[in-house]
Parts: C-alpha cells; sequence; structure tokens
C-alpha cells in the first residue's frame, strides 16, 4: 500500500546554516539523509494521526543477532501500554526497492525482538505484517492500533517547522505560503520528491520537498517552498527536460510581500537574470500556486 510518509514530512532545524533533520521525541538534530527522512515522517504519521504517544516509541534499539559480530539497530521500536514490543519498524531509502531480502532482515530482527507487528517502509510502500505463533501474514490494511485517529491541523507553525516557511515572513504572505503548502503537497497521491541541490547560495533554500508537475512529454516543473537559514521564505521552482535540470528560479516571497520589484533570481546555461516575478507571471497572493506551473515553465523556458 501507499506509504503513510507520503502525506507526512520530517522537522528541520538549522544548525550553524546547515539544514538538519530535527527529532522531537530525542530532542536531537540528525544529518539530512534519505532513510532519516523517511522515519521522521513515519513517526509524524504515527503520533499526530494514528495517535501513539511518544513516549512508548524508541530508536536505534540494539539487537544481537545470532552469527552477527557485532549488534545490529532497530529503526523503530513502538511498545504498548505495558511496555511490551507491539510494532517493529524498518525503513529504507525511497530509492531502494522492498523485496524479499528487507523482509528477511526484519523477520530477524523480530525473532529478539518479539513485536506482534512489523512494517517495512521505504517512504513511497508500506508493508504491514503480523506475527503470530510462529507465522508471518502480511496485512492489507494497517493493524487497529496504528490506523488514523486524529486530523492534523496543517496551519502556518506546522509547515514552518517541517521547513516549507520561514519564521519572519510578513504577515500579509502567511496565507498565501500555508494555503500553498497545502496544495502542493497536502495530497499523498501527488508525485513529490525530495531535491537536493550543490553548489548553490543556502539563501536560496533549493534542498528540499518539490512537488513535480508533468507539462509536456519529457518536460517536468518542481515547486517549491521552502525556509532559508535566515528565516526567509523562497518560492523555488526548476525546469527539467530530457530527464536534465536545465533551469531554475529563487523568488523571496518576503521581499515580494514588502513590495520589493527585484525579487526573483533565474539561473540557466544563459546566465544570471533579477526580475520581477509577479510582473513576469502574474503572481500574486490572491492566486493558486498549482495554477501557477505553467506561468512559471513559460518563464524558465524564456531564459534557458
Amino acid at each position: 500500500m501507499l506509504s503513510k510518509a507520503l502525506s507526512h514530512f520530517p522537522q528541520f532545524r538549522f544548525r550553524d546554516g546547515q539544514k538538519r533533520l530535527w527529532n522531537p521525541i530525542l530532542k536531537k538534530t540528525f544529518v539530512n539523509l534519505p532513510e532519516e527522512r523517511v522515519r521522521l515522517a513515519l513517526i509524524d504519521y504515527l503520533v499526530l494521526e494514528a495517535g501513539f504517544s511518544a513516549h512508548r516509541i524508541s530508536f536505534e534499539s540494539p539487537v544481537k543477532l545470532e552469527g552477527d559480530k557485532s549488534s545490529s539497530r532497530t529503526d523503530i521500536i513502538c511498545y504498548d501500554n505495558d511496555f511490551k514490543p507491539l510494532l517493529l519498524v524498518e525503513c529504507k531509502a525511497p530509492e531502494v526497492k522492498l523485496d524479499e531480502k528487507a523482509a528477511i532482515q526484519v523477520a530477524r530482527y523480530n525473532q529478539k525482538v518479539g513485536a506482534p507487528y512489523v512494517l517495512v517502509s521505504n517512504g513511497v510502500l508500506d508493508f504491514w505484517f503480523e506475527t503470530k505463533k510462529g507465522e508471518v501474514k502480511h496485512l492489507q490494511e494497517v493493524p487497529a492500533p496504528f490506523q488514523i485517529k486524529n486530523k492534523v491541523e496543517n496551519n502556518f507553525r506546522y509547515w514552518g517547522e517541517r521547513g516549507f516557511i520561514g519564521e519572519k515572513l510578513p504577515p500579509e504572505a502567511r496565507a498565501f505560503a500555508t494555503n500553498s503548502c497545502k496544495e502542493l503537497f497536502g495530497n499523498s497521491h501527488q508525485p513529490i520528491k525530495f531535491l537536493k541541490f550543490d553548489d548553490y547560495s543556502p539563501e536560496f533554500a533549493l534542498g528540499h520537498y518539490y512537488r513535480i508537475f508533468g507539462l509536456q512529454e519529457n518536460v517536468k516543473v518542481a515547486v517549491s517552498s521552502s525556509a532559508n537559514p535566515f528565516g526567509g521564505t523562497r518560492l523555488n521552482t526548476v525546469l527539467n527536460q530530457n530527464g536534465a535540470n536545465t533551469a531554475f528560479f529563487s523568488s523571496s516571497i518576503d521581499l515580494i510581500a514588502e513590495g520589493e520589484k527585484v525579487n526573483t533570481e533565474i539561473h540557466s546555461g544563459t546566465g544570471t537574470f533579477e526580475v520581477d516575478l509577479s510582473r513576469k507571471t502574474g503572481f500574486n497572493f490572491t492566486k493558486k500556486i498549482t495554477d501557477l506551473a505553467s506561468d512559471f515553465y513559460k518563464l524558465l523556458l524564456k531564459h534557458s
């Protein structure tokens, strides 16, 4: 089944200008790695939607398996009210195919853990299992203790904690930013991907989750809202043609809200250009961000 991680996102914090993952249970930051993003997105689901107590979740518990020279570590264990293992979770990076090898790994761990439920996830697909009387059964739906019980309020604070909106965003732009995040990332059936960019100013905050729009054959536009280390909010759009990123623009939502006419930088093989996004595309805070994707594409195509 589609992963519950698809509709959730990990929290981020900036440390010395570096974007790091924030674990709200351990109260510490981690390196921003794909597998860790999956793990924390699942934690988001378990705590916020399934209503599972954060006090009954552990990370990286050591497990000594027969034949291993050193202890292995589990990704997540959820405990019942008597603090007996209830769920063992193994997380993989999204590009890792879930196969028999992954299932065998978790089964080996669970010989020592003894949880009645097992989840294997790569953040795209979830595979749930129930272990009973020595037999392992693949489940077609989420077990009752981990089904949805609460509705998450995806408000300004929610998106800010997850690195989509900067804390210094002017009040007049906050409703637009919040609604844009809901439109871009609020549906688990939308194509969403974490994109990483190197060698660009941290001010642009390019490395983040993007909604992918397929506009033409072999032409895609990726759109994101992300916070930078200085509390600003960037609207970033990347043009991909035939599998290669050919241009991007990064707009300061803060500068647009303040009425600044130079608020966007376009980068492509033909050079770097400073423009006013509103004048070039008709962008304003009353429009839906998803309705502007084709206008963003035309702007980038013109400069690529």
